[in-house]
């Protein structure tokens, strides 16, 4: 009787596999079927149609049918953005001797420094360090009005500067939610001097180069990160903002491929219009994204696979002398989030500590000799 039974067994286990196979063949039929009689009309189908031609795996290809519309509809996009970008930044000239001689008053490509965006609509401006920008130069709106630049407040630790002309009812730009920016999103940066936009893609909003075992050190108020680019702009980009295709400014362009964060500009912002002073909140340590430092062993890093391991600069300092956690947390402890937020390769300390405010007390939770502790910090 068991004898019999293994050769039933096997044949519906055949059975079985036939008609799992035909099945994913008819539904293959069918979904193709339904998507040329049904979908064909939807406008993110229409341009998509199935060849014929078999691919090497035996499967048929999906292709673009009108590759042309794609590209037209990418470039009607791109100018729409520009349209609405160019209201909202200025070109920066050096000041030049007013002539008698209308001619001769006329800024010219010569005299450009570089760009700036609108914050306010009552004048103040953001561009980078890098542009040049002085008191008494001048900035020219899209419609060609020019202002003298009143007042400078310059940033040492991101490399913006911000900037006040005289003038009402500007339009402003918006910030983006930098937290949000993806890899790979589609960006662009806009040129004023020649209402020139340059598509590009965002590689890392978090680039610093690592050369020595010293770059891996960082300090709760580094700001030199920088948000990535695939393309090398040229210098007449200097101050440019980048912004995402929710006509948002990510970044502020300084050089090459690299732009400043809007996450370094956005918390400060607020301070800078109240009192023209950079205020930012101080913590005073330095330390180790053990979750973005390849070859540490887990001894060394408390079993933990993300955090801040608090450890010296080339100076020997892992806690400032002036530090509110100095005399508090030492060399080796391991912070792993802050008022709930997590430490690790996403979100680093010092972007953490940015959102908040001078004064404020935030709870901090940390590692020591592989137990866990928590502490109240009053962040300077």
């Amino acid at each position: 009787m068991n004898n019999d039974k293994k050769p039933r067994r096997a044949l519906k286990l055949i059975g079985i596999i036939f008609l799992i196979i035909f099945l994913g063949f008819a539904s293959g039929i069918l979904g193709e079927l339904f998507t040329k009689r049904y979908l064909s009309n939807w406008s993110y189908f229409r341009d998509l149609y199935f060849t014929e031609n078999n691919t090497d795996m035996n499967q048929k290809q999906i292709i673009i049918n009108d590759p042309r519309k794609v590209v037209v509809e990418e470039d009607l996009r791109l100018s729409q953005l520009a349209e609405d970008m160019q209201p909202q930044v200025v070109s920066i000239y050096k000041k030049t001797a007013i002539s008698k001689n209308l001619i001769d008053n006329i800024l010219l490509p010569s005299n450009y420094l570089g760009m700036a965006s609108i914050l306010t609509s009552d004048g103040w401006l953001i561009t980078s360090q890098n542009t040049g920008v002085y008191v008494g130069s001048i900035a020219v709106t899209s419609n060609q009005k020019a202002y003298e630049i009143k007042r400078i407040i310059n940033d040492p630790a991101s490399g913006a500067t911000f900037v006040k002309i005289d003038v009402q009812n500007l339009p402003v730009i918006k910030f983006a939610d930098y937290s949000a920016l993806l890899a790979g999103e589609h960006l662009a940066a806009f040129n004023a001097l020649n209402g020139q936009i340059e598509p590009v893609f965002s590689l890392n909003k978090e680039y610093k180069e690592l050369v020595s075992k010293y770059d891996f050190v960082f300090s709760s108020q580094d700001l030199s990160k920088k948000l990535l680019i695939d393309v090398r702009l040229s210098s007449s980009f200097k101050g440019a903002p980048i912004f995402n295709y929710q006509n948002e400014v990510v970044g502020i362009f300084v050089s090459d491929n690299k732009a400043i964060p809007i996450g370094y500009i956005k918390p400060i912002v607020a301070d800078v219009l109240k009192s023209e002073k950079i205020v930012r909140p101080y913590l005073g340590i330095h330390y180790i994204n053990i979750s973005k430092a390849p070859g540490l062993d887990k001894t060394q890093t408390q079993n933990q696979e993300n955090g801040a391991l608090i450890w010296p600069n080339s100076a020997g300092v892992s806690v400032e002398a002036d530090s509110p956690a100095y005399g508090k947390l030492l060399k080796n402890d391991i912070i792993t989030s802050i008022e709930s937020q997590s430490i690790n390769s996403d979100r680093d300390l010092a972007d953490i500590i940015l959102e908040y405010k001078t004064g404020q007390e935030v709870r901090i939770k940390y590692f020591r000799d592989g137990k866990e502790a928590e502490m109240s910090l009053k962040l300077k």
